[in-house]
C-alpha cells in the first residue's frame, strides 16, 4: 500500500502502522523462541518477515535477521537434500521451497548492500524445488510427483531462484567467484551470458506462459527485467571507475527497459499484489543512470523512448509519499534538471555538440562466437548433482573499450533563462561525452569544488564533478540495505 492508500483505506499513518505490526510479528517470535527453535513452520514466518520487512527504510537490521534464518535453516538441516533420516516427499519438498527462499533473499540482501551473499556453494547440496503444482502435494504422499516441464504454479518461484542462482556468478566480487569456483568473466563476457541466459529462461519457462493471464504477465516481465537489472548492475559505473560507459547507447537502452518494464509491472492492475514482491528501490539506479545518460549525450538513438521512460517514472515516484520522503529524490530532481537543461542546449546550438552516442564501439566487445565449456562462464550444473540448472557454450567476447568523441571548448550561445546555469551545466555543454581517466576508489578524495567561471580554453574535456557526486550519492544510498538506522 502507498502512503495515500493506507491513508485512505486504514485512516493511519503507514509508517505508523508499519511499526505497529513490525513489533507485534516480532513479539510473536520471540515468544515461539526463535533463535532455539527447530520448527519449520516458526522459521517460514520469520523469512516471511524478513522479505517483507526488506522493502522499508526503518527497522531493525534486516542484514542480522537473515544471518540468523541462515542459521536457523542449517541446524534444521534444510541445506541438505540426503540426511541419516531422510523426509517424507511432501516434508522434503516444503524443506526445498523454504531453503530457496533463504537463498533468494541471501542474494537479494546482498545486492541492497553492495556486499557479497552470505551462503557459499560449499554450503549446500539442497535440489531446486519441484515444477509442480500445489494440487499435486499431500502431506500423506508416499511417493514424491513427477518434475514436470511446463506451466505449474511454480513457474514464478523457479524463475527467480534460477535467475538468483545465475546473479551470484555475475553481479558480485571477483573474489566471491573465486570462493564459489566460478569463473571470473569481463563485462561484455558476463552481458554476453546474461543475454544467452535469458533464451534459455525463456526457452525453459517463459514460452509456456499466456500473457492474459495475470500471475503468467508478471512473472514474464519480472523476470525480464531482473535480468535486465543484472545486466545494468554488470555495466554500470562503480567505485568513480568507468565512467565512459554511461554514454554508450546501450546503456541507455537498458536503462529505458528497466524503466519500461517497472512502469509496466505498476500499469497492469491485475498483478499489483504481487508488486510488493519488489523493492521499492527498483526503479532509483536506472533513472540516476539515464538522467546522466541524457545529460552527457542529449542526442542519439531512442531518445524519444528515453524521454518517456523518465517522464513516466519521474511523474510516478513525484506521486509517491514514501519516493518524496527518500533521500535520494533531492538528487534524482537535480538530475532530471541537468538533463532538461542539456536538451535545451542541443536545441538552441547543436553544433556545440560532440560525437553522438551512436558511436557504440566496444560496448559488449565482439560478437565472435568462441567455444567454451559451460563451467568456464559459469552457467553449467553444478557439482552438486542440481536438477535442471540452465548451461550451456558461449562466446568470450572482448574487453569494452571506452569512447573518447571530440569536444567543444566555445561557449554554445544560449537564452539569458539558460545562461545562469552555466557555470553549474559547463562540463555537459562542453563535453557531452567525454572519456576520464579511471579513478583508483581506494585513494579517492573529495571531487574539487566546480568552478565558477566558465573555461574558454583548453584541450582536455573532463567530467562534472558535482553531477558524478551525485549519481554514487544516489548508487550509495541505494547500496545500504533499506532497514538500516
Amino acid at each position: 500500500m502507498t502512503v495515500e492508500d493506507c491513508r485512505v483505506e486504514l485512516d493511519e499513518d503507514k509508517h505508523e502502522v508499519l511499526n505497529r505490526y513490525r513489533t507485534g510479528v516480532e513479539s510473536a517470535l520471540a515468544k515461539a523462541d526463535l533463535l532455539k527453535s527447530l520448527d519449520v513452520t516458526v522459521l517460514q514466518a520469520f523469512v516471511i518477515y524478513i522479505a517483507c520487512r526488506r522493502q522499508y527504510d526503518k527497522g531493525p537490521n534486516i542484514s542480522k535477521f537473515l544471518g540468523n534464518a541462515i542459521g536457523i535453516a542449517i541446524k534444521i538441516g534444510l541445506h541438505r537434500d540426503v540426511s541419516t533420516s531422510e523426509p517424507p516427499p511432501f516434508q522434503l519438498e516444503m524443506q526445498r521451497r523454504l531453503w530457496w527462499q533463504i537463498y533468494i533473499l541471501d542474494i537479494n540482501i546482498a545486492e541492497d548492500r553492495g556486499t557479497d551473499p552470505r551462503i557459499l556453494e560449499s554450503w549446500f547440496d539442497t535440489r531446486l524445488p519441484l515444477n509442480v503444482s500445489d494440487a499435486s502435494l499431500d502431506p500423506d504422499m508416499k511417493d514424491p510427483p513427477r518434475n514436470g516441464s511446463g506451466k505449474t504454479e511454480m513457474v514464478l518461484s523457479l524463475t527467480r531462484s534460477e535467475i538468483s542462482n545465475f546473479a551470484r556468478r555475475t553481479i558480485f566480487s571477483d573474489q566471491f567467484c573465486e570462493e564459489n569456483c566460478y569463473p571470473v568473466l569481463s563485462a561484455s563476457q558476463k552481458c554476453t551470458t546474461i543475454d544467452l541466459f535469458k533464451e534459455k529462461v525463456e526457452q525453459k519457462y517463459l514460452s509456456h506462459l499466456d500473457q492474459s493471464i495475470a500471475l503468467d504477465y508478471f512473472t514474464t516481465v519480472s523476470s525480464n527485467l531482473i535480468l535486465a537489472k543484472l545486466k545494468l548492475a554488470v555495466i554500470k559505473p562503480r567505485a568513480r571507475q568507468d565512467q565512459s560507459m554511461l554514454t554508450h547507447i546501450n546503456f541507455r537502452k537498458v536503462c529505458i527497459e528497466i524503466l519500461l518494464e517497472t512502469a509496466a509491472l505498476k500499469r497492469h492492475e491485475k498483478g499489483s499484489q504481487w508488486l510488493w514482491t519488489f523493492p521499492n528501490h527498483i526503479e532509483w539506479d536506472a533513472l540516476t543512470c539515464l538522467l546522466i545518460n541524457l545529460s552527457l549525450v542529449p542526442k542519439g538513438e531512442v531518445l524519444d523512448s528515453a524521454w518517456q521512460a523518465v517522464n513516466e517514472t519521474y511523474e510516478h515516484l513525484k506521486t509517491d509519499g514514501d519516493a518524496r520522503r527518500d533521500c535520494r529524490w533531492e538528487n534524482i530532481e537535480e538530475l532530471r534538471t541537468k538533463a532538461l537543461f542539456s536538451r535545451d542546449m542541443i536545441q538552441i546550438n547543436p553544433s556545440q555538440w560532440g560525437a553522438s552516442p551512436d558511436d557504440d564501439s566496444g560496448f559488449e566487445g565482439s560478437n565472435t562466437m568462441a567455444t567454451g565449456s559451460p563451467q568456464q562462464l559459469g552457467l553449467g550444473t553444478l557439482k552438486r548433482h542440481r536438477e535442471d540448472d540452465i548451461g550451456s557454450s558461449y562466446s568470450s567476447p572482448g574487453e569494452p573499450e571506452p569512447i573518447a568523441p571530440n569536444c567543444r571548448s566555445q561557449v554554445p550561445t544560449v537564452q539569458s533563462e539558460a545562461q545562469e546555469h552555466l557555470p553549474r551545466m559547463w562540463a555537459l555543454a562542453n563535453a557531452a561525452a567525454a572519456a576520464p581517466t579511471a579513478i583508483d576508489s581506494s585513494s579517492y578524495m573529495e571531487p574539487a569544488t566546480e568552478p565558477t567561471d566558465i573555461p574558454s580554453s583548453g584541450t582536455g574535456c573532463q567530467w562534472n564533478a558535482t553531477l558524478f557526486e551525485r549519481y554514487f550519492q544516489v548508487l550509495g544510498s541505494e547500496q545500504k540495505s533499506p532497514l538500516e538506522q
